[in-house]
C-alpha cells in the first residue's frame, strides 16, 4: 500500500468520526424558550416593600440589624411563619409566556384593568433605586393576573396565587401572635410560672382556666390543687390585657448567638402563658399559646425585657410596660384573696 492511499485511508477515518460524533444529520428536539421574569430583583437590594391593596396598605423596612419589621415607630418583626421567604416571593416571579389572545404590548390599560389596579407593590431598593408593579383583572379562566411594570408596556400574566398571597400581607397583616393573639371568647387559659432554680421543676404556679359554660376558674399551687371560682366582675377587667400586648417596642430585633443574658432572661426566668382557642386548617379546634419570658428591668423601671418564646429562628427582646407585667402576674392577689 502507497504512503498517500494510508494518508487518504486515515483522513477518511478521521472525518467519519467526526461525522459520528457531531451526528449533524440528528433531529433536534425542539424546546421552547423558557418563561420570561416579570423582574428580578436581589433580596440584599431591597430596603423597602409597600403593598396597596384595594386602597389598603401594608409597609415593611429593612432594619439595621438585616431582619424585616413593619415600618412604624415600633418596628414589629413580621411573623416568621408568614414571612419567611416573603423577601424572595417579590424577588420576582416567573410569567407565562402564552399571550396569543392578546397583545404583548399595552395600549389600553383599561381592558386588563391596569388603568385602576387591585394591587400595586413598591419595592424600594439601594441607591435610592425603587420598582414599581401593578396587577390587575384575572384572566379570563382565572388562572393569572393581567401585570405591568410602572414605566414599561409590556403585558404579563402572573400566576393568580402569587398576587393573592401579596393581598394577604394587607387584608391579614403577618403580625407575630405576641402583638396581636386573639379575642376574648377564644381566650383559655393564663399561667404564671415562677423564678426557679431547677428547671425540671417547673410548673404554673398560677393557672387560671376557662370552664366549658364560660366561667373562669384557678389553681394556685402555693395553696394546694384546690380549684377556686374566680370574681368575674373583677376578672374581666384582666381580659382585655391578654389579647395582645400593642404596648411592646423592640429592644433588640436580632441576637445572633441566642444568649439573651444580658437581658436577664434565661431558662430560669419567671414567664406569662397565655393560651386561646384556635382551629386548623382541617376544622381542628386546639389550643395554641406563647410565653413571655421575664427578664430584667430597664433602667427607668418602666418595663420589663421580655423574649417571647417561640421556634422562631429570631426572636427579638421585647420591652413590656411594667404595669402589664406586674399586673398579670398579681392577678391572683387581685381577683381571688381580695374577695
Amino acid at each position: 500500500m502507497s504512503f498517500k492511499l494510508t494518508i487518504a485511508l486515515m483522513v477518511l477515518l478521521i472525518a467519519v468520526g467526526v461525522v459520528y460524533y457531531i451526528n449533524p444529520f440528528e433531529e433536534v428536539e425542539y424546546r421552547d424558550p423558557p418563561d420570561p421574569w416579570f423582574y428580578q430583583v436581589s433580596v440584599d437590594d431591597m430596603t423597602a416593600i409597600e403593598v396597596i391593596y384595594q386602597g389598603e396598605a401594608s409597609s415593611f423596612i429593612k432594619t439595621p440589624s438585616d431582619t424585616w419589621a413593619f415600618a412604624g415607630e415600633q418596628s414589629i418583626p413580621p411573623d416568621h411563619m408568614r414571612w419567611g421567604g416573603m423577601a424572595f416571593l417579590l424577588g420576582g416571579p416567573q410569567t407565562r409566556r402564552d399571550l396569543t389572545e392578546t397583545p404583548t404590548l399595552i395600549e389600553d390599560p383599561a381592558i386588563y384593568g391596569l388603568d385602576n389596579p387591585h394591587t400595586t407593590v413598591n419595592i424600594g431598593l439601594t441607591l435610592d433605586r425603587s420598582l414599581q408593579f401593578h396587577l390587575g383583572d384575572k384572566t379570563t379562566d382565572g388562572s393569572n393576573h393581567y401585570g405591568q411594570i410602572t414605566g414599561f408596556p409590556q403585558l404579563f400574566l402572573i400566576a393568580d396565587a402569587w398576587g393573592d398571597v401579596l393581598s394577604r400581607l394587607v387584608t391579614e397583616p403577618p403580625y407575630p401572635k405576641w402583638y396581636t393573639m386573639t379575642d376574648i371568647d377564644n381566650l383559655a387559659e393564663l399561667n404564671i410560672f415562677p423564678e426557679v432554680e431547677n428547671i425540671s421543676e417547673r410548673e404554673a404556679q398560677i393557672s387560671f382556666n376557662r370552664e366549658k359554660d364560660g366561667s373562669w376558674t384557678v389553681i394556685n399551687l402555693l395553696h394546694g390543687k384546690e380549684k377556686k371560682n374566680v370574681n368575674f366582675e373583677l376578672w374581666s377587667d384582666y381580659l382585655p390585657l391578654m389579647l395582645a400586648t400593642k404596648d411592646a417596642t423592640i429592644a433588640v430585633a436580632k441576637v445572633p448567638d441566642k444568649d439573651y443574658s444580658p437581658w436577664g432572661i434565661g431558662e430560669k426566668s419567671p414567664s406569662i402563658e397565655i393560651r386561646w382557642k384556635t382551629e386548623s386548617e382541617r376544622g381542628i379546634v386546639y389550643n395554641y399559646g406563647i410565653s413571655m419570658i421575664i427578664g430584667n428591668k430597664t433602667p427607668d423601671g418602666k418595663s420589663y425585657f421580655v423574649l417571647p418564646d417561640q421556634d422562631n429562628p429570631v426572636n427579638p427582646v421585647l420591652q413590656l410596660p411594667s404595669s402589664w407585667v406586674d399586673t398579670l402576674r398579681g392577678a391572683y392577689d387581685a381577683v381571688v384573696e381580695a374577695n
